[in-house]
């Protein structure tokens, strides 16, 4: 696995538990966050306002299984590319998403994500049968 900063692991971390206890003392307090979704888009700022936007809106219905996510660090930007899978008793969704971390001093200050949407399980076996798709080589893994 490839290093990660405090932070934003501690971030991975609440995304995959549901457990965001003390995220706050890794966000500064002018902190700003920027969600893009499909036909929506969330900004919020301040600590507690972000650890409560985390808690409702990425864990809410549960913790998401990653993938090893791919992370690019220069300087204190930090990219995360990851994929993610939620199963509750209801539905599994699949979702992917690249997230974008400004850090200062080591706590976030920045953190805007892009997600694709929530794929159903529907959805995901039509995309496999119908989507255009390469086969990953050694480069791109």
């Amino acid at each position: 696995m490839q290093h990660v900063p405090t932070a934003v692991q501690r971030f991975l971390d609440g995304v995959q538990t549901g457990d965001w206890d003390g995220m706050e003392q890794h966000l500064t307090t002018d902190a700003v966050y920027d969600g893009s979704m499909p036909d929506w888009r969330a900004q919020y700022e301040g600590r507690a306002r972000i650890a409560r936007a985390y808690r409702e809106e990425w864990t809410a219905r549960g913790a998401w299984r990653i993938s090893e996510p791919t992370v690019t660090w220069s300087d204190d930007t930090v990219a995360v590319e990851l994929e993610g899978r939620l199963v509750t008793p209801d539905e599994q969704l699949l979702c992917r998403l690249a997230n974008f971390f400004e850090l200062q001093d080591g706590r976030i200050a920045e953190h805007r994500y892009y997600c694709c949407g929530e794929w159903s399980e529907a959805t995901v076996r039509r995309i496999e049968a119908e989507a255009p798709s390469i086969e990953r080589r050694n480069a791109l893994a």
